[in-house]
């Protein structure tokens, strides 16, 4: 969206420190709603966020570059449970905060409409691993959902990069992330990468469904995105499955903004 957005957008909004984001809407236990559109929507719609939301500001920027490696088992078990819509299902990943340095192992458990996001933080080298410690974290989480169920062996996937700037409601009710310029790739097999052209997904979390976003949404006919995964993307999209079930939407309206 252009060199200086990270200047437009920092004269939009007023800024909150990550120290204060994390105390008032951390939000690991939240009700997540997405919505797909272009970026001429989302430059268009941005202003109606600006009475309502802070924004997220780190050392004088507020786009930041995001990495995800995910994780899964030799049968792609967890983009499976999400293709076919199972109410429960989990993911699995690490993350680098690429600006920062930082990375985290990431465990998230969807139960119906809430999810719960558990993580730690990890050294740097092991960003994309499955290490002894990261599979006793993930064990001990998954079998405590699932009953003393036989947990599997869990390897790097598929990745995502994409760039990201956070915002924070004012009444500290809601968090909302959008991400832009985004790359998928698939790490089995070829490597092969696909980069959502002219995409901006925005993600609120919320422990309501009734959110300032989704009004301002709906006022410019951004419906919600009835599957929007970058992790089950990625594999779609890079070939390694063919059949889209419950993203076949997404990637239809996909292909009408590239």
């Amino acid at each position: 969206m252009g060199s200086n957005f990270n200047k437009k957008i920092q004269w939009l909004f007023s800024p909150i420190s990550l120290t204060e984001l994390n105390a008032t809407a951390s939000f690991m236990d939240r009700k997540e709603t997405k919505f797909l559109l272009t970026e001429q929507q989302f430059i268009t719609l941005l202003p109606e966020l600006q009475k309502d939301y802070y924004i997220l500001e780190i050392w004088g920027k507020s786009v930041f570059e995001y990495e995800n490696i995910y994780m899964d088992t030799e049968d792609y078990d967890f983009h499976l449970d999400h293709q076919a819509g199972k109410k429960t299902r989990s993911k699995v990943r690490t993350r680098e905060y690429t600006d920062s340095g930082h990375a985290f192992f990431e465990y998230k458990q969807k139960d119906n409409d809430l999810s719960r996001k558990f993580r730690y933080q990890i050294n740097l080298r092991d960003h994309g691993k499955m290490t002894k410690e990261s599979q006793r974290f993930y064990e001990g989480i998954s079998m405590s959902f699932n009953g003393r169920k036989k947990v599997s062996k869990l390897s790097k996937s598929a990745r995502t990069e994409y760039q990201r700037l956070t915002l924070c409601s004012k009444d500290s009710s809601e968090r909302v992330t959008i991400d832009f310029e985004i790359r998928l790739c698939s790490l089995r097999g070829g490597k092969i990468c696909h980069k959502l052209q002219n995409a901006v997904i925005i993600e609120s979390k919320s422990t309501s469904k009734d959110c300032k976003s989704h009004k301002i949404l709906k006022k410019y006919g951004i419906r919600k995105a009835t599957s929007c995964s970058k992790y089950c993307l990625a594999l779609i999209l890079c070939g390694v499955f063919e059949k889209k079930w419950k993203l076949k939407d997404t990637i239809k309206t996909l292909w009408s903004m590239s």
